[in-house]
């Protein structure tokens, strides 16, 4: 939220959601730029446009695409990456991120069709899919493109739990699912325009780019008037689920932005900061860790402390999340904001080493929040500590880590009261 510079509000939720994505897949290094999430969606509006579908159906494609595998930040990243063959089981708690992502995407006002695509993009054309079993005509036209789409990308995406496949593969193992998994009429289709470039594996194509100038960067159809990102509070729910996606990258982050979030509104009231200033620091409590999804699952859930180059890797989620946060216009003050928490008041900080009121003020309140709740909550290579000793780590870093005067406000505060504030909001581990 630009205070030099109007914003233009209307595409607003469209760069939310774009957004929303890129976290989604940030650390996928082998496809740094152009994602599986993103390859799917412009896969689903070319075909969509080749079969003569409405704009409206092409815009909700292109998002249920981007979108499509929200649900699994609700299954274990092991599970996920798991390389032996599963239990059936272990396939059943898998099949449910389907469900899990429609639930997730019904939270969003206006996007209620977005989330039955997702809850369907595993229904098969010969009724063997999940979670409702629909079969043939049963399954909207969308989800059937959506289907086929993921499944042919998916091939050849590198995953956790398996390799690449090659394109001559792909090809083979969907032709042989024709008339099982997936709608004939729809194998031709994407083998056709696989053949004549309009839809290029790994890569947008030109025909997608005028497309989606045409059809998909236009403001949401449909989205209530009241939450047209008429103000941050109305993207809320979005940047709820912003926060919900970046938590969920390891298990022993879950719950942490929100509570960085909860406990960095409560000091900016103490403080009686203007209402905008409490509302932006909420917003960038829950966003300040966007830029860890770039950071190895491997690094943040290590049992030991990290080495030297591991923490330079870690140290690059600060300009990370102003990278990902500066890609929506309404939010250009909260990656200000997200970028610098780390700093530190005497200049030893990261990663500009800027010292005293050179820091943004409100993020020297989330490095208190941030500092606390790091302390108090279980890592990798310890339990949480005491919160007595959490304060008594932040008073000894007052003028130095910490601005001694929002340290304070802090310290003057019994931890009883943090216990019970997070626990209102039932964000406790």
């Amino acid at each position: 939220m630009s205070s030099n510079a109007p914003v233009d509000k209307s595409m607003v939720i469209n760069e939310s959601l774009e957004a929303l994505a890129l976290v989604l897949e940030y650390n996928n290094r082998d496809f740094p730029d152009h994602q599986h999430g993103r390859r799917v969606g412009e896969g689903c509006a070319l075909i969509g446009e080749k079969l003569g579908l409405p704009p409206r159906k092409l815009q909700q494609m292109y998002y249920a695409g981007l979108l499509h595998d929200i649900g699994k930040i609700s299954i274990d990243i092991n599970l996920l990456g798991k390389r032996e063959k599963l239990t059936d089981e272990e396939f059943t708690v898998i099949k449910k991120h389907s469900i899990f992502g429609s639930r997730i995407l019904a939270t969003l006002p206006g996007l209620n069709d977005l989330a039955l695509m997702v809850r369907w993009h595993h229904e098969w054309w010969n009724g063997s899919g999940y979670p409702d079993g629909l079969a043939g005509e049963e399954i909207p036209i969308e989800v059937r493109i959506l289907c086929a789409i993921d499944c042919f990308d998916s091939l050849q995406t590198p995953r956790l739990d398996r390799d690449r496949r090659s394109p001559e593969d792909a090809y083979t193992i969907i032709e042989d699912s024709r008339g099982k998994q997936f709608d004939p009429k729809i194998i031709d289709l994407v083998l056709e325009m696989i053949h004549e470039k309009t839809l290029v594996p790994g890569k947008s194509s030109n025909k997608f780019l005028t497309l989606k100038k045409k059809y998909i960067d236009v403001p949401i159809y449909g989205y209530g008037e009241e939450l047209k990102a008429s103000s941050m509070a109305g993207l809320y729910p979005i940047l709820r689920l912003f926060a919900r996606v970046i938590d969920a990258k390891h298990k022993y982050t879950r719950g942490h932005s929100t509570r960085v979030s909860i406990l960095s509104k409560y000091l900016a009231e103490k403080m009686q900061l203007s209402p905008s200033d409490i509302l932006k620091v909420e917003i960038a409590g829950l966003l300040h860790d966007a830029g860890k999804v770039s950071v190895p699952i491997g690094i943040l859930d290590k049992p030991g402390p990290p080495d030297d180059k591991e923490w330079e890797v870690i140290k690059g989620h600060a300009p990370h999340s102003f990278e990902i946060l500066s890609k929506v216009s309404f939010l250009k003050d909260i990656a200000d904001i997200s970028a610098s928490h780390h700093e530190k008041y005497d200049g030893t900080g990261y990663p500009n080493h800027l010292a005293g009121n050179q820091i943004n003020y409100l993020a020297q309140i989330i490095a208190i929040s941030d500092t606390y709740d790091a302390i108090t909550s279980t890592r990798a290579y310890r339990k949480g500590l005491p919160q007595e000793y959490a304060y008594e780590v932040i008073r000894k870093g007052m003028g130095t880590q910490f601005n001694p005067n929002i340290a304070r406000i802090l310290l003057d505060n019994s931890p009883k009261y943090i216990s019970a504030l997070f626990d209102i909001h039932e964000v406790n581990d």
